[in-house]
């Protein structure tokens, strides 16, 4: 199997030109999406695909996802790779279906592509609205279960916007997915090369099931320490990841190319644990083949 390249990046979090970002950025996040693309261009980083894994806009319109679609186009055709996009909490569906899919109504962005004879999973787990956290709805695990029984020997890899639950971000379970087990049940036993993720706006690696990685990407925007549980400090960053598969072994390097050392905000947080209401995964639903939804 040949060398296989992806440049990761999440949480690129861009805003509208008359809307003010999130947090009191010293660079605008269009300037720090950019300098990603300038940087795989300039140190020739050749990558096979591009994965932007969520938080794309804050309050994003749909003309805003269209500008979007168009600017990742030109990105894809500047450094000669595609660019897959999964959604994150702060991404708005309905906009993001009108304007970057150009589709009506889907509950959900879930798809499955194949590259060099191995599966990629791209999973919607945008929960409700206003929602932080994570969740994988019941039809959606029913369509990933039926596609990896039917390929159940090839290579899988999985991109979602939210971690997985692990003892280090314990102090963070309110932000992560809510519905760990029910995924990793589904997983388990499967040839699952990895799991990759972003949300936190800082790095993180483990295994979960014993066996399979999860690597959790730093955010194109920001950079947030999380050491105090109830007070995040947020600095301007920006950070992507390149991920590179040779015989279906997945190595990541970390490449960050700024820190601002001034907080320039401050996160309170209450309750660390696990969202207290969380809807039941009852019922079976009928699971799609791996076309988006």
């Amino acid at each position: 199997m040949n060398k296989f390249t992806i440049v990761h990046l999440s949480d690129p979090q861009l805003t509208a030109p008359a809307q003010s970002p999130q947090y009191h950025q010293q660079i605008a996040p269009i300037a720090k999406l950019q300098r990603i693309f300038d940087d795989i261009v300039t140190h020739q980083v050749e990558p096979d695909l591009i994965v932007v894994s969520g938080d794309l806009l804050q309050g994003g319109t749909s003309a805003d996802y269209a500008r979007l679609h168009a600017y990742f186009q030109q990105q894809a055709q500047r450094v000669g790779a595609p660019v897959q996009v999964i959604l994150g909490d702060q991404d708005d569906r309905e906009a993001f279906n009108i304007g970057y899919l150009e589709q009506k109504h889907q509950p959900y962005y879930a798809y499955k592509q194949v590259y060099q004879n191995m599966d990629f999973y791209f999973l919607d787990s945008k929960w409700e609205p206003n929602k932080e956290a994570g969740w994988l709805e019941r039809e959606q695990l029913d369509w990933l279960n039926k596609n990896l029984h039917l390929a159940p020997r090839r290579r899988a890899f999985i991109f979602l916007h939210h971690p997985l639950d692990t003892p280090a971000l314990r102090g963070m379970r309110y932000a992560i997915l809510q519905n760990n087990r029910e995924l990793l049940a589904i997983l388990h036993g499967h040839n699952i090369g990895g799991i990759f993720t972003g949300h936190l706006h800082f790095g993180a690696s483990y295994l979960v099931d014993n066996s399979i990685p999860v690597t959790s990407v730093g955010s194109a925007t920001t950079y947030i320490d999380c050491q105090d549980l109830h007070r995040h400090e947020v600095h301007d960053g920006v950070s992507y990841n390149i991920i590179t598969i040779q015989r279906g072994m997945a190595s990541v390097t970390t490449h960050p190319l700024f820190l601002g050392q001034p907080v320039i905000d401050t996160i309170t947080i209450g309750n660390t644990g696990f969202a207290k209401h969380r809807p039941r995964l009852t019922g079976q639903h009928r699971a799609s083949d791996g076309v988006p939804f």
